[in-house]
């Protein structure tokens, strides 16, 4: 393996998240996955529901407590972030220098159906592993996500089951007391973002669609232009996808909110080993993206040096490394959707207001997206290229990995080794100065976080 290269454990945002955080610190890059090659392009382990059954989810979330072994051995920190996965707290946790552990994780778990429409599969799944994980792993819950529109390619073959915390695993509890100084902060991130989910048991969900400018209700209800969608792609399927035998219960969405139960918990762990709280909370998961480039110019410009321009990336295409070296202002965004883009223009003219001294430069990070759901929410790269036209020169608009400005598929692989290159360019001019905890708290964009 590459000697600069850093690769997830397993497909999921908490393990790329947390991964992209260690490669800023040790001036690495990311593969979120494996290159395979066509027809699947990546690698990444699936589970036979047999598997699944017997997994130790503790060790799992040590697998993420691990990629921060060779950065944290030896070391305590002032302050470590935990909570929601989050691609803006990337970035605040690069400011601060200090680790982030997320919430959840994700489990592959292969379904075998073949109906990219029929959701009884993953009930069966899904409540057979939470029927076994809560009662083993009483600091879990248990939700999988199914979106038929911007998961297409994965319905029918495997689901996206995640354990999701109401408690801080054993595993990250050692983690945090073995590197978070005496009296240090826990800095808890809350993203509260509702999603009607359907409740199959005992602290065990499943998630019909995911964040994006579809509403939940369009996904269980249907819709003209969801019929146009399913005729395109060619299914039979009519109306939404719903489970009539099971109750609704709102909840924060699966892939980037925050279980409510978890908030009072780490709380209650605070006050018990004697830790500072600070609290992050925002009902939308792009809604940290100002107290983070705040945080980041502070860092850039402390040692007197000066910012490069800015960065937007989109779900799991960041590169950290380079925003460190070439002293970039990162925005990030969940997805490539019409309601992330509306947010992307709002935050980067706030941030040309905030930071007029900053070149107007930007990188466009986008992230591979199903080609049929552009005729319902989708953006392609020309889209995102002509917002960011509107208050930057396009030719000072980089596009890595972007082949086709028409087209929403995307070469991650490409995008983070052109990115990689060009931060070697910049190595050892990023600034040493990490934001500490009181720093941030002097921000006055902290207060549109809490």
């Amino acid at each position: 393996m590459n000697k600069d290269l850093i690769v997830a454990p397993t497909i999921g945002g908490s393990y790329v998240y947390a991964a992209n955080t260690v490669a800023a610190f040790l001036k690495k890059k990311v593969y979120p996955y494996l290159p395979a090659p066509p027809p699947y392009f990546v690698k990444f382990k699936k589970y036979t529901p047999k598997e699944a059954l017997s997994l130790n989810l503790n060790e799992q979330s040590r697998k993420i407590t691990a990629l921060y072994e060779d950065f944290a051995k030896g070391q305590r920190f002032d302050a470590i972030i935990f909570g929601a996965p989050n691609g803006g707290i990337v970035n605040l946790a690069v400011a601060i220098g200090v680790p982030y552990l997320c919430s959840q994780f994700r489990v592959p778990v292969l379904i075998g159906s073949g109906g990219k429409d029929d959701l009884e599969p993953y009930v069966k799944v899904v409540k057979l592993l939470g029927k076994r994980w809560t009662v083993r792993h009483p600091w879990s819950s248990v939700c999988c996500l199914v979106d038929p529109i911007h998961d297409r390619m994965d319905m029918g073959v495997y689901a996206h089951v995640r354990s999701k915390f109401i408690d801080i695993p054993p595993a990250y509890k050692e983690f945090i007391e073995r590197h978070l100084n005496p009296r240090g902060t826990l800095i808890f991130v809350n993203v509260t973002y509702p999603w009607a989910k359907y409740r199959l048991g005992e602290r065990t969900y499943l998630q019909v669609g995911g964040l994006g400018d579809i509403p939940p209700e369009e996904y269980l209800k249907g819709s003209e232009r969801l019929e146009e969608f399913l005729e395109l792609v060619m299914s039979n399927h009519q109306g939404g996808w719903n489970l009539p035998d099971y109750e609704l219960a709102t909840r924060p969405e699966s892939e980037w909110g925050a279980e409510p139960e978890l908030k009072e918990a780490v709380l209650k762990y605070c006050k018990q080993r004697g830790y500072d709280l600070l609290y992050l909370e925002h009902s939308h998961p792009a809604g940290f993206n100002i107290l983070a480039s705040h945080a980041m110019h502070m860092k850039h410009t402390a040692d007197g040096g000066s910012c490069g321009g800015y960065f937007i990336n989109i779900f799991w295409a960041l590169c950290p490394t380079l925003a460190l070296r070439a002293r970039l202002l990162s925005s990030w965004f969940t997805f490539t959707d019409r309601a992330s883009l509306k947010i992307a223009e709002q935050q980067l003219r706030r941030l040309l207001k905030d930071f007029p001294e900053v070149p107007k430069k930007a990188i466009l990070g986008y992230n591979w997206s199903h080609p049929g759901a552009q005729i319902l929410d989708i953006v392609p790269p020309s889209g995102w290229l002509e917002m960011l036209s509107k208050c930057i020169p396009p030719e000072e608009i980089l596009t890595p990995g972007i082949a086709d400005l028409g087209r929403t598929d995307h070469d991650i692989f490409k995008y983070e080794d052109m990115l990689y290159e060009e931060s070697e360019k910049h190595a050892g001019k990023e600034s040493a100065y990490n934001v500490t905890v009181e720093d941030l708290k002097s921000l006055p964009a902290l207060r549109s976080a809490r």
